[in-house]
């Protein structure tokens, strides 16, 4: 069963290109500026919401999609809808990397490296909270 915060999601998926929701997978044959309009709205949905259904939502979705697919565009789309507000940096690159984190081991690289380049000291120490937890966890989630 789907929450209405899901659905909403999908709804708005849809809109962008249809049957998006159902096709995410297949998010490569989509027209290139739909399949980014769509990962867009899921990076916003799952890391600018501070609702938690919202967040496992967008989660959720982001985990259909291809690794190298998403790999590819997350450099092209995120700066473009995430980290424009100094003082919300910290919170969305921690809703980013958690949706990254163990299952797209690329993206989440380059999350990273690219959000060292923020200059934010409020990212910086989320940013050694994770080399401290990742320190001590030598296996990914993925293995």
């Amino acid at each position: 069963m789907t929450s209405d915060y899901e659905q909403r999601l999908w709804k708005r998926m849809d809109r962008l290109c249809p049957d998006a929701s159902k096709r995410l997978s297949e998010i490569e044959a989509f027209p290139e500026e739909a399949a980014e309009a769509v990962l867009r709205e899921i990076l916003e949905t799952g890391c600018l919401s501070q609702n938690a259904a919202n967040i496992e939502a967008a989660r959720r979705a982001v985990q259909e999609l291809p690794e190298s697919w998403l790999a590819a565009h997350l450099p092209k789309v995120l700066p473009g809808c995430l980290f424009r507000e100094r003082e919300w940096q910290e919170w969305e690159f921690r809703r980013a990397a958690e949706m990254l984190e163990g299952l797209f081991p690329d993206a989440y690289r380059w999350l990273t490296e690219w959000a060292a380049g923020l200059d934010n000291p409020e990212v910086t120490e989320v940013l050694e909270e994770i080399k401290t937890v990742q320190e001590k966890t030598p296996c990914s989630r993925r293995n």
